[in-house]
């Protein structure tokens, strides 16, 4: 039987019925077969395309613009006292207590390692757990 026609007769529900083991066994290799080549050279195509298009565009460079640095304004410089007093009511809030009982003496911007996207993640992953 050719593969053709094994192929035809393998489209019909009624008829795979009819087929001997073999023939199912060697319609479902080619069928297998001939959608792992179309995905391959479907594939090997668009890696192509992305070849083509990344010479392209690699030979255009991009014009350097002017750089203009910008002096801090006094409004964005934020007093120390202005922080202070802040981090003093934030404390008092969340202790419920006065602000005259809290003295800060210190404080330090502590940078963190982790990322913005890894504490989005982390913060996901909380939220989905509740």
């Amino acid at each position: 039987m050719n593969t053709v026609e094994l192929l035809a007769k393998f489209a019909d529900p009624e008829i795979i019925k009819t087929l001997s083991l073999s023939e199912k066994l060697i319609a479902g290799l080619v069928v297998t077969f001939l959608g792992m080549g179309i995905t391959l050279i479907s594939l090997v195509i668009l890696q192509i395309a992305i070849a083509v298009m990344a010479r392209l565009t690699a030979g255009t460079p991009v014009p350097a613009t002017n750089v203009i640095p910008r002096e801090d304004s006094k409004d964005e410089v934020i007093n120390d006292e202005e922080i202070v007093a802040a981090v003093t009511a934030a404390i008092a809030l969340q202790l419920k207590t006065s602000v005259s009982n809290i003295i800060i003496r210190n404080i330090e911007k502590i940078e963190e390692p982790s990322s913005a996207w890894q504490k989005a993640g982390i913060a996901e992953q909380l939220n989905n757990k509740l």
